[in-house]
C-alpha cells in the first residue's frame, strides 16, 4: 500500500455504539409520542411505509445473494489457486469479505426489523408486511 494512505484498523464498535442509544431512546420513548400522529396521516403514509419495507427487504435479500456469490467465487478461486500462495491469500480475503458482508446484512436486517417493530408497537406506522 501507498504511504499516503496508511491502512487504518477496522473499528466495529462505532456502529453499535451509535445504534445503541437510538434503539434505547425508541424503546424508552413514551407512547404519548404516538398519540400525536393523526389517524389520517398514518393512513396516508401506509403505502409509503409498505413501499419502503419492500425496498428494504429487496435490498437485504440482494445483499445476501451478492455476499453468497462472493463467498462461492472466493472458494472457486481458492480451489484453482494451486500452489500460488498469493492467489490463495487473495481468495481467502475474498471469502472473509463475503462472510463479513453477510454478517452486516443480517445485522442490518435485524436492526430494521427492531425499529419497525417498535414503531408499530407505538402506533407510529402500520405493519409494513
Amino acid at each position: 500500500m501507498s504511504e499516503l494512505h496508511p491502512r487504518r484498523p477496522f473499528r466495529p464498535r462505532r456502529v453499535p455504539a451509535a445504534l445503541g442509544p437510538a434503539l434505547l431512546w425508541l424503546a424508552a420513548a413514551s407512547p404519548v409520542l404516538a398519540a400525536g400522529v393523526p389517524q389520517g396521516a398514518r393512513q396516508a403514509l401506509a403505502p409509503v411505509t409498505a413501499m419502503i419495507g419492500t425496498l428494504v427487504a429487496i435490498a437485504v435479500g440482494l445483499g445476501i445473494a451478492i455476499c453468497t456469490a462472493v463467498i462461492v467465487w472466493g472458494g472457486i478461486e481458492k480451489m484453482l489457486a494451486g500452489s500460488n500462495s498469493e492467489a490463495e491469500h487473495k481468495a481467502q480475503r475474498r471469502i472473509t469479505n463475503g462472510i463479513m458482508g453477510l454478517v452486516w446484512m443480517i445485522v442490518a436486517s435485524v436492526a430494521v426489523s427492531v425499529i419497525a417493530a417498535i414503531a408499530v408497537a407505538y402506533g407510529l406506522i402500520e405493519k409494513p408486511f
